[in-house]
């Protein structure tokens, strides 16, 4: 690459990438000033990208792919002046991948379409999770790439179940909070509940208001019969879910975008009472803190909630390692204790998250995993079907 984002150095039993200088910073400056327009279609100062040679815009298109805003990117860069612009070979190259993910998009709508008419012809409702119904706060719902569909039968988790398994559809179990399925090549994750809620208080509190908050449903536009959740359910549910994921495995700038483009549209409707009332009770407030500055300094975000406090440091901190941490591989080629050996050593590698950014126990989720892995240690090695 014209930029280096880092070397790969070794700690026991784990490959991690890491920066080590602030050479990339370019680079990331470059991405950041795509998706700010093409999220917000206003005015940005575009002199970033005067001069940029064909391995500069190759190196801003790797680093759009590796944090799943590509096709998001590729329409900020299409905003551009057109002497601006990526050179051919990174347009053509950029373009083709951005209309596969509108044609998977495409497909993700048409599933999710037949997958809900089945439930409704046996009077069970749908609501859509995440991706395809975040997807509709972006300018281009299309561009805003994801794999799952993430439902909830509105208690019907069982029947829903019977039904997808009386038409010849393999389920697996063997997942904490869904069951999983396989619809022409997608795959649909049905939830029993919406977060772990035994893994400690914060769970079980965020599962306890997510279902008081779940009737709140309203129709999702672009999946016929399917619905969406509230603002309130929204606010949390997304914040509970990235911090559980950012700990243990990281999160890309795709989360932020969501994250973004969500208050941005719903801030107006929603109860921001009840929302703050939650992430405080719930110990979620920082987390959502120093993701609404990161978006706010780097994504162009006009909106906030009123947050006690604020930590610009952290945001500093949060941002460079969203942007730079690389989830190791899932090996299947390695022994159990081996796999398992490098699961403790990226959670030791990652213990500064849990004691100044995630409300979650370091100590308390390391037991909770052990005993999750012993009692079952295939789930070491699953996979998404």
């Amino acid at each position: 690459m014209g930029e280096n984002f880092g070397t790969i150095r070794r700690i026991p039993g784990i490959y991690m990438m890491r920066r080590e200088t602030k050479i990339g910073a370019m680079c990331e400056k470059r991405l950041f000033a795509l998706l700010r327009l093409a999220l917000w279609h206003g005015d940005e100062d575009v002199s970033v990208f005067d001069g940029m040679t064909e391995r500069e815009w190759s190196d801003v298109y790797e680093l759009s792919v590796r944090q799943g805003v590509m096709a998001v990117a590729f329409d900020g860069m299409r905003m551009l002046p057109e002497a601006l612009q990526a050179d051919f070979d990174n347009r053509i190259q950029w373009g083709y991948n951005a209309d596969h993910a509108m044609k998977m998009y495409r497909r993700q709508l048409s599933v999710a379409e037949d997958v809900c008419r089945v439930f409704s012809e046996h009077g069970l409702r749908m609501m859509i999770m995440k991706g395809l119904s975040i997807a509709q706060y972006y300018p281009v719902p299309a561009h805003r790439q994801f794999g799952d569909i993430d439902i909830y039968l509105m208690g019907d988790y069982e029947k829903g179940n019977e039904i997808v398994a009386a038409h010849g559809t393999e389920i697996r179990y063997d997942f904490f909070v869904h069951s999983e399925f396989r619809i022409r090549g997608i795959n649909i994750e049905n939830h029993k509940t919406f977060v772990n809620a035994e893994v400690n208080r914060t769970g079980a509190y965020v599962q306890r208001e997510l279902e008081r908050l779940a009737d709140g449903i309203r129709p999702l536009k672009s999946v016929s019969g399917a619905y969406f959740p509230s603002p309130e359910f929204n606010a949390l549910y997304l914040t509970r879910h990235a911090t559980w994921h950012y700990a243990r495995e990281g999160i890309k700038m795709r989360d932020l975008c969501d994250w973004a483009v969500f208050l941005h549209n719903e801030l107006p409707n929603m109860d921001v009472g009840e929302v703050m009332r939650m992430l405080r009770e719930s110990g979620l407030e920082r987390y959502a803190s120093i993701v609404t500055g990161i978006c706010r300094k780097y994504l162009g975000l006009g909106s906030s909630l009123p947050f006690s406090e604020d930590y610009p440091e952290l945001v500093e901190r949060v941002k460079d390692d969203i942007m730079t941490f690389e989830n190791p591989d899932k090996h299947r080629d390695i022994s159990f204790i081996r796999a398992f050996r490098d699961k403790i050593c990226n959670r030791i590698e990652r213990k500064w998250c849990y004691d100044l950014v995630v409300p979650d126990s370091f100590y308390g989720n390391i037991l909770y995993s052990i005993g999750n892995y012993l009692s079952k240690p295939a789930k070491i090695f699953k996979a998404k079907l």
